[in-house]
């Protein structure tokens, strides 16, 4: 959930601190291959149900498009002012909030 909460709040221009940008990307994609496979295939694992799988693919889409786009070479002001990042925010705050409102409180 931090890798959304990351995407959710980066704007131009680039954060300095840690964890940023490339973190994010590491967490979302990397360490899950949702690039490669769907997000409804970590359903029980990682992901509670289609609703928080949905809107993981949707934080995925125009993500997955900017990386395409601009390849990992990008700088992180290029992906923070590409025109298709608000999506990657919208979505990412979306996501976010759903799955916060589904993880039980601690005692």
């Amino acid at each position: 959930m931090e890798a959304l909460a990351i995407l959710a709040t980066l704007q131009p221009p680039a954060p300095t601190s840690w964890p940023g940008l490339t973190e994010a990307v590491d967490w979302l994609v990397n360490d899950t291959f949702w690039d490669q496979r769907s997000p409804a295939d970590a359903i029980g694992t990682i992901l509670v149900n289609v609703d928080e799988a949905d809107a993981i693919a949707a934080t995925l889409r125009p993500l997955l498009a900017i990386i395409d786009e601009l390849e990992p070479t990008g700088s992180d002001d290029d992906y923070l002012t590409h025109p298709r990042w608000p999506e990657v925010t919208r979505a990412a705050a979306t996501a976010y909030q759903l799955m916060a409102s589904q993880t039980p409180a601690e005692n």
